[in-house]
């Protein structure tokens, strides 16, 4: 481990809250375990330091990440710093989608920096020694849940793409909040063709509202390709 076999040698790499990775930096640089290689540094400078240094445990600090960008967050430190282990930190209890992201991502573990410096230590030894800081069981439930909740969802955009591009366009507007004559107005067609696209809408959907139609949308905002604009 690192240059002294008693320490941990420890990048840090900041994401989002410079002051939540500043103080991170600060408590382990108080821990004689641990050894801090730098101040904390951005993705593409910790990317380049890992060209010259070889830490033995990397630290993401990940606290406004969201679980789609974690990916392109921990590959390049994966490959600028193996065989380092990666750990993500965020500041909140770990919900199952964050975590299955995170561990797909390459991450080796994610670890709860709320509960305080001593958790983060003794993720930091556990990755040091190849170990995942994560129940196994945790893990294994976490991935079904997610499983189950990537099935639905898959399901549901089908249903979305069966929807044309004008059906689309009037969707959009009932997530403004605008009435059948507004939309009629907004796409220049008539009341009427509103009624029957809105009509279609419900069924492909399979929902019993306009309200519940426009919630379903946003459940999926994040997974939905750009709307393409048409008419039919």
């Amino acid at each position: 481990m690192g240059r002294n076999a008693s320490r941990i040698d420890v990048l840090v790499v900041r994401n989002g809250t410079r002051l939540f990775s500043e103080m991170l930096a600060d408590a382990l640089k108080e821990k004689a375990s641990v050894r801090l290689l730098a101040r904390p540094l951005t993705l593409e400078a910790a990317v380049a330091f890992c060209r010259e240094h070889r830490p033995d445990v990397v630290l993401i600090e990940a606290t406004e990440a969201p679980p789609a960008s974690l990916r392109a967050l921990v590959r390049p430190i994966r490959a600028a710093c193996d065989p380092a282990p990666v750990l993500l930190l965020i500041d909140a209890v770990v919900d199952d989608s964050f975590l299955v992201a995170g561990l797909e991502a390459g991450a080796l573990g994610i670890v709860d920096a709320a509960a305080g410096i001593h958790d983060v230590i003794e993720a930091v030894h556990a990755a040091a020694e190849g170990k995942r800081p994560v129940d196994p069981q945790r893990v294994l439930i976490a991935v079904e849940r997610a499983a189950r909740q990537r099935d639905l969802d898959r399901k549901r955009l089908d249903m979305v793409r069966l929807l044309t591009d004008r059906e689309r366009e009037v969707l959009a507007e009932l997530a403004r909040g605008l009435r059948n004559i507004e939309i009629a107005d907004q796409l220049g067609i008539r009341p009427r063709t509103v009624e029957t696209h809105v009509h279609n809408i419900l069924h492909k959907l399979q929902v019993p509202s306009r309200t519940a139609a426009v919630a379903l949308t946003f459940e999926l905002e994040d997974l939905l390709p750009p709307r393409v604009g048409g008419t039919t």
